[in-house]
């Protein structure tokens, strides 16, 4: 398996199959597909806006995606450093075969490469069977936090470089 940088052009729809596993709620899904859209659009500033999704890719499949960005404010708010990242998202085509871990290594280290100090991931309540997969990864728990735009509880996760 190798993760690579994600291509627009081959990968997008395999990647919007791999979140419909994941999520349902139409809105949030078209979100991730104007990410992945923009994170290809070269007239976006780097430093300010930049996204960075990669692909697990198993001999030619993208089995799992992951995607880091610069924390937006609601969760920079929360940051013990200053110049945080967010685990964007990360999601795998089968779950217990390392896709996700090796998805979550290859974010730390691009996010470091990047210049950023820790990474920040809200993680709703509704998906708290994912918790221990950030602990594995070295997240801490940061506390319970509302998202800005709908108001469901869920758990800010933080790693620091």
């Amino acid at each position: 398996m190798e993760i690579r940088e994600y291509d627009p052009t081959k990968d997008k729809q395999k990647v919007e199959t791999i979140f419909s596993q994941y999520w349902t709620d139409r809105e949030f899904l078209e979100e991730l597909s104007r990410e992945l859209d923009r994170s290809s659009d070269l007239t976006i500033d780097p430093n300010t806006n930049a996204r960075t999704f990669f692909v697990a890719d198993d001999s030619g499949e993208v089995v799992g995606v992951t995607g880091f960005r610069k924390a937006p404010e609601h969760l920079s708010s929360h940051a013990d450093t200053k110049n945080p990242a967010e685990l964007y998202i990360i999601a795998s085509q089968v779950k217990e075969k390392g896709i996700g871990s090796a998805l979550g290594e290859k974010v730390i280290k691009e996010a470091k490469k990047q210049g950023f100090t820790e990474l920040l991931c809200y993680s709703p309540e509704t998906h708290d069977s994912s918790w221990p997969f950030y602990e594995k990864l070295g997240f801490i728990k940061g506390g319970i936090v509302k998202d800005p735009d709908d108001g469901y509880p869920g758990m800010l996760w933080k790693k620091v470089f």
